[in-house]
């Protein structure tokens, strides 16, 4: 099974859209003022890059009032980069802004209609259910279809796990695997730890130790955390290569240092029980705490069991990593 839900990662990537030529080209851009003269100069094509210098406040003080202002024109002139950012903020409500999930939807839905991925992907994700909204599995899958052909990574990644889960449609894992596949190619970490689980696994694709290292590598080398995770739990339970502690908690810590909170309970694990490192209960306490402050119950639960043990405030209960 996935260890975390993909769909939390999709949310995450996707509403904020960051594979867009704009989006890189404006994080090479760091000179606000130049910005600002360019838009305020009537250059069109500088409106959405200024709504962004106020909102997120590069090189000043933030100002949503102002960035909306610009994201409302640039929306007008029928910049779907614009109906993206603004539909963001109705989702997610800013200063002056009160959240709209339906408003957030019709600017995706009209950035859809004019062949924006990322716009597509977000209505995928919004038919995935929440923010008031409806779950509509058959939708969500046509659009991670549409914003995966329309060149979207996190689309094609959703697309294939919709297919190999079944989810919207009957369970295709040939297809599912060519969009996994095709989300690669265009540099998606998600779908290169995704077949690597399922190389792992032997689900959809032949069962093979080195194919599934190959793919947790090269997601791991593209800073996913969770193929960090998996590539340390590979080498302390021996699976796919040889047992090596020392390895595994060097994954471990990278993909901690990263926010994995589930590296952070095993380098606790690894602590407590002397495994790679001098068995250090104190510094086994301050691994598992960290672990408590995920976001994620089951990853909570078993941190504070875990830091219960320790206090002698319940009985040993080692929960292994995996």
């Amino acid at each position: 099974m996935m260890r975390l839900g993909w769909l939390i990662a999709l949310i995450v990537a996707g509403l904020w859209p960051d594979d867009s030529a704009r989006a890189q080209d404006w994080r090479s851009q760091t000179d606000c003022t130049a910005v600002e003269r360019a838009a305020e100069g009537g250059d069109t094509s500088f409106y959405v890059d200024l709504a962004i210098c106020h909102i997120r406040g590069e090189g000043r003080e933030p100002d949503v009032a102002k960035g909306l202002v610009w994201l409302r024109k640039a929306v007008a002139l029928g910049e779907t980069d614009a109906m993206v950012e603004l539909g963001n903020l109705y989702l997610f409500g800013a200063e002056g802004l009160a959240i709209d999930a339906s408003g957030a939807v019709k600017l995706y839905a009209r950035a859809a209609r004019l062949g924006d991925p990322n716009a597509m992907f977000n209505m995928a994700v919004m038919h995935r259910g929440g923010y008031g909204l409806p779950e509509n599995p058959r939708l969500a899958r046509a659009w991670y279809l549409r914003s995966g052909e329309a060149g979207s990574a996190a689309g094609a990644f959703g697309a294939g796990v919709a297919l190999m889960e079944g989810y919207g449609g009957r369970s295709d894992a040939r297809r599912g695997v060519l969009w996994l596949r095709r989300a690669i190619e265009m540099g998606s970490a998600e779908a290169m730890n995704e077949l690597g689980r399922l190389h792992a696994e032997g689900m959809g694709v032949a069962s093979d130790s080195d194919k599934a290292l190959y793919f947790y590598r090269a997601a791991a080398r593209n800073e996913l955390p969770d193929a960090m995770y998996r590539l340390g739990a590979a080498h302390y339970n021996g699976q796919l290569t040889d047992r090596n502690y020392v390895v595994a908690m060097r994954w471990f810590q990278l993909a901690a240092d990263r926010g994995d909170y589930d590296a952070w309970f095993a380098l606790g694990v690894m602590c407590e029980t002397g495994r790679g490192v001098k068995s250090d209960r104190e510094l086994a306490l301050q691994m598992y705490r960290r672990a408590a402050d995920s976001d994620q119950p089951a990853v909570r639960e078993k941190a504070q069991r875990a830091i219960d043990r320790l206090l002698g405030l319940a009985e040993d209960d080692e929960d292994p990593v995996g």
